[in-house]
Order: structure tokens, then C-alpha cells, then sequence
């Protein structure tokens, strides 16, 4: 009887441990860590009297641990502009209307925690020319403030801008600005 007390002591301190890492792995000292791969829904809002936005589509964000972050999604990547059918990445802001007709790298660039559940990031893409892959600019998403709350990651549009950057060089490239997107995501397990 000893013993069958012992082993049942045993299982819960276990599965009462497995429950408690995995609640320490999303907290450290009341601070979210915002660490992982979140699988985003990004939408841009209609703006009134401008064509329509693109299609909502996915994304994939992964915020490593030391401030750098990795992105691909489904809008830019894998041929999204097919001259057959015509199709193109259409964006609409603050600048305008521009058909980008491009294809994009996976982005690359970086974050930090500004306080208990909120980050900010940036990331950067190549852009190439969707018929001729010629190099033509890069695709740059900023993003001041994303919340999280548990394994949920929330961007709101004021607080976003995603800029198209004409020109190779990173340095003198001049920017369109293309209007800020909701993003909202989850943990990826």
C-alpha cells in the first residue's frame, strides 16, 4: 500500500510539473515571452474610395530569442503574381495605389519587448519583378506595437506600416508608404 501511495505522490508531482513548465515556458517573472512561431491572419482595412485591398492571407512570424525575427507568407511568396491570369499583389495607402506584380524573399529582420505583453519589429524583404525576377526593391513591415496575450498575437493597423522600398540599394531606396495591416495569430505549437 506503501509503495501504490509513493507512485500516485510520484504521477501527480510529474503531471503537476509538466503543467507548471509549460505555463513558465510563456511567462518568466509576470513578462510575456514573446519567443516562438506565430501563424498570423493579415488583412488590410478597405480605405473609402481606393480600389480594394488585397485578400486576407497568412503568415508566418518566428520571434527568436535574442531580438532577431524570421516571416513568410502566402501573399508575396510562391508566385504570387501569375501574368496569365493577371493576378498581382495590389496595395493601397496613404501614398496611393500600387500593383506591385512581384514575388518576395522570406523576410528577415528583428524585435524587442517595449513592456510586459507588447513588442515591436521589423522585418525586410526582397522584392523582384513578378514576369522578369529582376531585382527591383524590398518590402519592409513595421510594426510598433504588437500585443500578446497568452498564445494569442494581435497587431492593430495605426500601429503598423508596410512600405514598398524602389530601388536595390537599402540605403537609398525611396519608400511608398502602403498603409498599416491587422494581424492577429497564434502560438504555433
Amino acid at each position: 500500500m506503501k509503495h501504490v501511495l509513493m507512485m500516485t505522490v510520484l504521477l501527480f508531482s510529474l503531471h503537476s510539473f509538466a503543467d507548471d513548465s509549460a505555463a513558465k515556458s510563456d511567462r518568466s517573472y509576470g513578462f510575456v515571452v514573446p519567443s516562438g512561431a506565430w501563424l498570423l491572419t493579415v488583412e488590410f482595412p478597405a480605405i473609402p474610395g481606393a480600389p480594394p485591398p488585397p485578400p486576407a492571407f497568412k503568415e508566418t512570424l518566428t520571434l527568436h530569442a535574442l531580438g532577431t525575427a524570421s516571416e513568410s507568407n502566402t501573399l508575396l511568396n510562391e508566385n504570387s503574381y501569375n501574368p496569365a491570369l493577371g493576378m498581382g499583389c495590389g496595395f493601397t495607402g496613404p501614398g496611393g495605389s500600387l500593383e506591385l506584380n512581384c514575388n518576395g524573399s522570406e523576410g528577415t529582420g528583428s524585435w524587442r519587448r517595449t513592456g510586459r505583453r507588447t513588442i515591436s519589429f521589423v522585418i525586410v524583404k526582397f522584392a523582384y519583378d513578378g514576369i522578369t525576377n529582376e531585382h527591383v526593391g524590398y518590402l519592409r513591415v513595421s510594426s510598433e506595437r504588437a500585443v500578446i496575450s497568452g498564445n494569442q498575437l494581435i497587431q492593430d493597423s495605426p500601429f503598423t506600416l508596410t512600405e514598398f522600398l524602389v530601388g536595390t540599394d537599402l540605403n537609398t531606396a525611396i519608400a511608398i508608404p502602403l498603409g498599416g495591416a491587422d494581424s492577429v495569430g497564434y502560438r504555433i505549437q
